[in-house]
């Protein structure tokens, strides 16, 4: 076997916190992104079902020669846990078929499973149901969040029902290399700092660790597509590109744009204070109303009190993760990454200055207050950290 195909990317592309680094104010990301890398691994399908336009769109917007990667929603993987007896079944075909444009266009890369935490050994069992329903004709990795799987009975399963096993640089497992199908290796690099791990920056000596082991996969198997997940300031753009520079496969229009990225990071202003910086932790309000307060206008909190309850619909609540529907639109709150996903027409205006908007604020009047606060104060501790995005 020769070399392989080796593709390097990002985990999305639409964030706001890139212009300035990679994007100028006002051009279409995507596209400038398109002529920038080669794949890309769809992050928002973790968080809901694509729309079909949007996916017609993108398989043809995307240049010949692009490929996509994409994460199984989290309603499979993270509510229903793989578990056939809950209908992840008709599930997932609903999810490949929103997707078969990106395969008819042969603009399809790979799927990942990415497992839920404490998704341990003792749920081998339900991985393999799931694994075996899995079609043929399409490339597939799974992510382990729990180190018990880093066994031989859990590779083995991997490797007899052709699904490759994602290697991950991140804190809680080891950046192990095992190839369990020679169609695919899949890499993910989440970053090594503190909780959340994905406001990491690699260093260059970092990144020139990972050059053996990606030619090692490059002699191993047919592709290898890498995903940088650290999406923190336009980091993961700057070390996608260092690893391609690395590899010394890195075209010239690329190390200009490498050049150009690394200028705007030394020249980058320091991080915005965060609220907390302005305003002492004993003097952030302990209610949810006085939290949104100071997060969102008095216009907007009085219209979110006059939403009734039965029209939000909490999904998904969990230590890492908000889903809910607040009317016709959808909410998803992800406590690991600090990223609020959103969709009414307000959110892309109130959203830029990382304030609520009256449906978000609705929400957080709804819940259970104890977690409400958890979240608000989160967010007005490291204000600067959050990312608020259109779903």
């Amino acid at each position: 076997m020769g070399m392989a195909e080796i593709r390097i990317g990002t985990s999305g592309w639409s964030y706001s916190d890139w212009e300035g680094v990679f994007y100028k104010p006002g051009e279409s990301k995507f596209q400038k992104y398109c002529r920038v890398f080669d794949t890309v691994e769809i992050d928002s399908t973790f968080y809901a079902y694509p729309d079909p336009e949007l996916v017609e769109g993108l398989a043809r917007s995307a240049p010949e020669g692009f490929l996509f990667s994409a994460k199984l929603p989290s309603l499979i993987t993270h509510e229903k846990r793989l578990d056939l007896n809950k209908g992840v079944e008709k599930d997932l075909e609903r999810f490949l078929d929103l997707m078969d444009p990106l395969r008819r266009a042969g603009k399809l890369g790979a799927y990942l499973i990415q497992l839920p935490p404490k998704f341990t050994i003792r749920n081998l069992e339900t991985l393999r149901r799931f694994l075996e329903i899995l079609p043929r004709d399409a490339l597939f990795a799974v992510e382990f969040r729990d180190p018990s799987l880093l066994r031989e009975e859990a590779l083995d399963l991997l490797s007899r029902c052709g699904v490759a096993y994602t290697i991950v640089d991140e804190p809680l497992l080891p950046p192990e290399v095992h190839v369990t199908t020679e169609e695919l290796a899949y890499v993910r690099w989440h970053g090594r700092g503190e909780r959340p791990w994905y406001y990491y920056h690699y260093d260059r000596r970092e990144l020139e660790e990972w050059k053996p082991r990606l030619e090692e996969l490059g002699r191993r198997v047919k592709r290898v597509y890498g995903y940088f997940n650290n999406h923190f300031k336009g980091y993961a753009v700057h070390n996608a590109l260092q690893v391609l520079e690395i590899l010394g496969i890195i075209t010239p229009s690329q190390r200009r744009v490498l050049e150009a990225v690394e200028k705007a990071l030394s020249e980058a202003k320091p991080a915005v204070q965060t609220l907390s910086e302005l305003l002492p932790p004993e003097k952030i309000p302990d209610s949810v109303d006085g939290m949104l307060r100071l997060l969102t206008d008095e216009r907007r909190l009085a219209r979110a009190r006059k939403i009734e309850r039965n029209v939000i619909e909490v999904e998904e609540l969990s230590d890492e993760r908000l889903v809910a529907r607040v009317k016709d639109y959808r909410v998803v709150i992800d406590l690991e990454k600090r990223i609020i996903l959103h969709d009414c027409a307000d959110w892309s205006r109130v959203g830029a200055r990382l304030s609520l908007c009256k449906h978000v604020a609705a929400l957080m009047l709804a819940i259970e207050p104890g977690y409400a606060k958890r979240i608000l104060r989160e967010i007005l501790e490291r204000r600067g950290e959050w990312t608020f995005r259109e779903v």
